[in-house]
């Protein structure tokens, strides 16, 4: 990742580095980087330590603490001593000049790129309701049962208007979310494990607390330190990010590696994702990284896969049929949907979300029509 960097040393990177990195395109502006970090998490960051001096030690201090193993290069026009003992005592590795300092940036990089991969981190996968009532812990909570069947996850309850995910879980809660939040930054592995509560399913959950008194308003880089742990520790982590939209749990939606946006086949759940679309594309989530599941759905309603499609310009990547007596019954019981009826088609459509978490969607078939290339009409169209 380059950060700060004019065209001129955007240039000179490249130059150095063209046979050592895959480089990007162009260099980032400081209010930008911190959130691509999160989401890309780049093996090396280059760094300018020109006129924003300020803005670039400050930005390499909190770079370091959140990402201690990224390797953190400053680069300035000329050398300089007090710049230099600046730059590392904030976390940068390396200073370097070009095109002096040529091999070091190299050598630096090169190292980088070597050690990538010894801690893997797991996929993140956030789950949105383009309004309240769609079914989003539902799905969250089902589709996480049926991943720990064999890999090792957890699901993170990020609803703060009052998240069920342990109700319909029926687990007993341990430390809340919120508990761990307030300790987020001397969180580690072994004290996330020793807060969660654990499903029968193998789920460990972190859930939201029993009492309304104990809700708060999240903060961002304590909900992006939670969620960095969990992914150093598990294979899958599952974000129920309800449906409001605030900024811990856009933050969650801004890192999360997959998003399943949930939808109902109803004209104000559809006109409700058109605008969640919105807000992701402003938040600069790119857009195949959301998957469009459209839940409750029935073989004949008034709003068609077919509509959903073209008037949201996102094609349909699954659907999970309505069954209201088994959902109904299955969360009275806190069992899980499987475990009240097995031919149960909204249990084997959850299970078969799973395979959206590796499936490419270029390759996916389409479940309606296409969506429509000429842009957005129909309902969206109107005023």
């Amino acid at each position: 990742m380059l950060v700060g960097l004019n065209n001129e040393s955007v240039g000179m990177v490249k130059e150095v580095l063209a046979a050592e990195a895959v480089l990007p395109q162009s260099s980032l502006p400081f209010g930008d980087a911190l959130v691509e970090a999160r989401h890309s998490r780049p093996d090396a960051t280059i760094v300018s330590l020109g006129e924003a001096q300020d803005a670039a030690l400050e930005f390499g201090q909190q770079l370091h603490r959140e990402f201690p193993d990224m390797t953190l290069i400053a680069m300035a026009r000329a050398s300089d001593a007090q710049a230099i003992l600046a730059a590392m005592r904030v976390g940068y590795k390396e200073f370097v000049t070009l095109p002096d300092d040529a091999q070091r940036l190299r050598d630096a990089v090169h190292a980088s790129t070597a050690s990538a991969g010894s801690e893997e981190k797991g996929l993140v996968i956030a789950t949105v309701g383009s309004k309240g009532g769609v079914g989003v812990t539902t799905i969250t909570t089902h589709l996480a049962a049926e991943l720990a069947a064999i890999h090792r996850v957890t699901l993170l309850d990020l609803d703060f208007s009052m998240g069920d995910a342990a109700s319909i879980l029926d687990v007993t809660i341990k430390d809340s979310i919120v508990d761990v939040l307030s300790r987020s930054d001397r969180l580690d592995e072994r004290s996330y494990t020793a807060s969660i509560a654990t499903h029968r399913s193998k789920v460990h959950v972190l859930a939201q607390p029993n009492t309304v008194d104990s809700l708060t308003e999240a903060d961002p880089d304590d909900v992006f330190n939670v969620i960095n742990v969990a992914a150093a520790g598990y294979q899958y982590v599952l974000l129920d990010v309800g449906s409001q939209v605030t900024p811990a749990t856009g933050l969650a939606l801004q890192v999360a590696d997959i998003i399943l946006l949930v939808t109902t086949p109803d004209v104000i759940a559809v006109r409700d994702a058109f605008r969640r679309l919105k807000l992701l594309q402003a938040m600069g989530v790119e857009k195949d990284r959301v998957r469009l599941i459209v839940n409750r759905h029935r073989p004949k309603t008034f709003v068609s896969l077919s509509d959903i499609q073209t008037n949201l310009g996102l094609q349909v990547s699954a659907t999970v049929a309505e069954d209201a007596k088994t959902v109904e019954q299955a969360t009275n019981e806190g069992k899980l949907i499987r475990e009240v009826n097995r031919k149960s088609d909204t249990a084997r459509n959850i299970a078969s979300l799973v395979a959206l978490l590796t499936e490419d969607q270029e390759d996916a078939e389409p479940l309606g029509d296409p969506p429509s290339k000429g842009g957005l009409f129909g309902w969206f169209g109107r005023g």
